[in-house]
Parts: C-alpha cells; structure tokens; sequence
C-alpha cells in the first residue's frame, strides 16, 4: 500500500512540475494568471483584434491527459498488485 502511495504522489508532482502553465489560468475564463491572481490591480493588456478566434476551452486538454495518464498508471498498479497474490 505505501508504495502504491508513493508512486501516486511522485506522478502527481511530476505531472504538476512539468505543466507549463498554472492551474489558475487553466481553469479561468482568462488567460492572463496575474489577472486572476490580483483582479483589482490594472493591466496593460492590449486590446484584442475584432478578427480574433473565440476562447474554445483548448486549456482543458492538460487537465484531461493527466486523467488520464493519472487513470492509466492506477490501473497499471491494480493489475500488477492482483499479478502478486
């Protein structure tokens, strides 16, 4: 059991160290972290060309990998503790 644990946690920290960008701005409408962090401070963002895309939500993807990276090395883990006895 520890060492299901400990193989948990290292997969976790190392999914969340190599993540290029912060949960904050991953799960926010915005795409600015320091927006989200201190939303009183004013910004000098530029603003945004009338012939830009949308938002479409394309963040998520990071998150729904490390499900499933998360998802797949459990399952991993199940199997070879059931292989043992």
């Amino acid at each position: 059991m520890r060492m299901r644990i400990a193989v948990g946690l290292v997969l976790v920290i190392g999914m969340m160290a190599t993540t290029p960008v912060t949960a904050g701005a991953q799960i926010s409408d915005s795409d600015n972290a320091g927006a989200v962090q201190y939303p009183d401070l004013q910004t000098r963002e530029e603003t945004p060309e009338e012939d830009s895309l949308p938002f479409t939500g394309f963040v998520a993807l990071p998150l729904l990998v490390t499900g499933v990276v998360l998802l797949a090395a459990g399952g991993v883990m199940q199997h070879r503790a059931r292989q043992r006895d």
